[in-house]
């Protein structure tokens, strides 16, 4: 599935074309959301990871393995993910939590037969990688505890960066909001470069919190703090 309608009519047409493949269908992210039927008993699925016109979260693949992997186990259904963000630690680590299968840089299956053989014989070495480099989750604040996935789809069905640029409401009500958050995102206080706050805090910060989304999803807001005027107003709370 893909939302570029040439991509992915065009990866339908030539797996098509193999006698050893049927194509049970080929949809867009958001129509696979809606369709728990396409799923009963597929063997492969294809998935592409990004869509830069998805204005919440530019990585819509990850909630199409999520949905799918909710539906079908690994032994019953191999998920391929294609992407050209391929060194993107922020899809690896989503891709990794969605229990996605193998991992392809776009450019690897720009011809019929590369395409085919994904499909037929995964290499073994394709697996979901880990990140390029470490200290990128370090200064987000990630960890192995952390879950990205449910901070972001938390965060799209509460409206959090909506919040995070509302400088009106009470200290209280900041509390509230970060604290909540971080019940599903888990994240580990940092400032920007990585390091632990100058005070103790139990909880991510403003500019973290949308540091971390904009990570996360690739998504940039208007409203992003722009400093750690915030980092500290936590205390232990």
């Amino acid at each position: 599935m893909d939302d570029d309608d040439i991509n992915r009519r065009g990866i339908a047409s030539l797996l098509a074309e193999h006698e050893g493949v049927e194509v049970v269908g080929s949809v867009t992210h958001a129509d696979a959301l809606v369709r728990p039927d396409l799923w009963e008993g597929v063997d492969v699925v294809v998935v592409d990871a990004a869509d830069e016109r998805n204005l919440l979260d530019h990585f819509p693949g990850v909630t199409v393995v999520e949905e799918v992997r909710r539906r079908r186990s690994r032994q019953q259904t191999v998920i391929v993910v294609i992407t050209g963000h391929f060194f993107d630690d922020a899809v690896r680590r989503r891709m990794r939590e969605a229990q996605a299968d193998f991992y392809y840089h776009r450019s690897e299956l720009g011809d019929a037969q590369a395409l085919r053989d994904a499909v037929l014989h995964p290499d073994a070495h394709r697996r979901v990688p880990g990140p390029v480099r470490l200290e990128t989750l370090f200064n987000q604040g990630v960890t192995d505890q952390t879950r990205v996935n449910r901070a972001v789809a938390y965060a799209a069905e509460h409206g959090t960066v909506e919040e995070m640029a509302d400088d009106t409401r009470p200290r209280r009500a900041w509390l509230r909001i970060r604290r909540e958050f971080n019940r599903e995102a888990r994240l580990s206080p940092a400032t920007v470069d990585g390091r632990p706050p100058d005070r103790p805090q139990a909880m991510p910060s403003r500019p973290q919190i949308v540091r971390f989304l904009a990570w996360a999803t690739r998504v940039k807001t208007a409203g992003q703090p722009d400093d750690e005027r915030h980092e500290a107003d936590a205390g232990g709370a």
